[in-house]
């Protein structure tokens, strides 16, 4: 069942932070699990948009100007073929991101990155937390530390299987852009559509916010969210999305926030991960995140 589309709050960046159109903004998106925040003055998202529409082709097709987007199937702990969904997509860390992606896509996933933490410390602020724990209860996340994943999807209309699965993602802040609809959220029993609203990204907040703030008096609350069945559409181009996600390291603890303003490790990074993993794509990829071979900690797809 679906019913009316959310009415996300809607920020704007500033050269002080967000500046959100309401006076509450912040706090009602926090409540809500996502927001939509304007695109920035200069953003460009072509490079995210052509690599969605190239990484599942061979390096060899299409023209020279794109091949350096296309391959990625072949790139161990890189490509992830979602063999229950429609989505397949690159999921990548910053180490991996300078190795592989050119310099213009490099730059653009970048930017994304820096509005996650741009995000985090806003919200952290909101809620009270005190500066000087950042650091310790993201596990280096606000300091460009932790894992910051990049995620470019492409969904599969011939595939008669959900988009992607219900999930909430694992980290702190997730950026996202998408142009055509098929996102849903878990609002009040009911899936209700996040439609696309364009020059604007999706912002949502993830598991690890979610159990940091949980015994505050404004709980995050992270949004429980999935991509119905795309059908096929003769002429048009495939759904697509890409995302930015600021998560913990997969190693170490996930902490939460007391209401006297200390903090305290409540639960391992790793168990955190493999109960996502099992719960939410059920596949070969039950390691994902954890695995030295690929780094740090999970993301999700939109």
């Amino acid at each position: 069942m679906t019913v009316d589309t959310m009415n996300l709050q809607r920020a704007t960046v500033t050269g002080t932070g967000l500046c959100f159109d309401a006076m509450d903004g912040l706090s009602r998106a926090l409540r809500d699990g996502c927001f939509l925040l304007a695109l920035p003055a200069g953003f460009d998202p072509g490079p995210g948009i052509t690599l969605c529409r190239e990484f599942h082709h061979a390096p060899d097709g299409g023209p020279a100007t794109t091949r350096a987007y296309r391959g990625f199937k072949d790139v161990p702990g890189v490509y992830f073929d979602r063999e229950h969904f429609q989505t397949e997509h690159v999921l990548i860390d910053g180490p991996r991101r300078t190795r592989y992606f050119p310099r213009e896509l490099l730059a653009m996933a970048d930017q994304m990155g820096d509005l996650t933490l741009l995000v985090l410390r806003e919200a952290m602020t909101e809620l009270g937390i005190a500066p000087a724990l950042w650091s310790e209860i993201t596990g280096g996340a606000v300091d460009g530390l932790g894992t910051h994943w990049f995620a470019a999807n492409h969904y599969r209309p011939e595939r008669a299987k959900p988009g992607c699965a219900p999930h909430k993602d694992t980290g702190f802040v997730t950026v996202l852009y998408n142009e055509e609809p098929g996102l849903e959220a878990f609002v009040d029993g009911a899936w209700m559509p996040v439609d696309p609203v364009p020059g604007h990204f999706v912002v949502n907040f993830g598991g690890a916010f979610e159990l940091l703030t949980a015994s505050l008096g404004r709980p995050v609350r992270a949004i429980l969210h999935q991509v119905r069945q795309c059908a096929p559409v003769p002429g048009a181009a495939d759904r697509f999305s890409f995302a930015a996600f600021a998560n913990p390291p997969a190693t170490g603890d996930l902490y939460q926030v007391s209401g006297n303003g200390s903090a305290a490790p409540v639960r391992s990074s790793e168990d955190f991960l493999r109960e996502f993993n099992a719960q939410t794509w059920s596949d070969r990829h039950a390691d994902f995140g954890i695995a030295k071979a690929i780094g740090a900690s999970g993301g999700g797809t939109s």
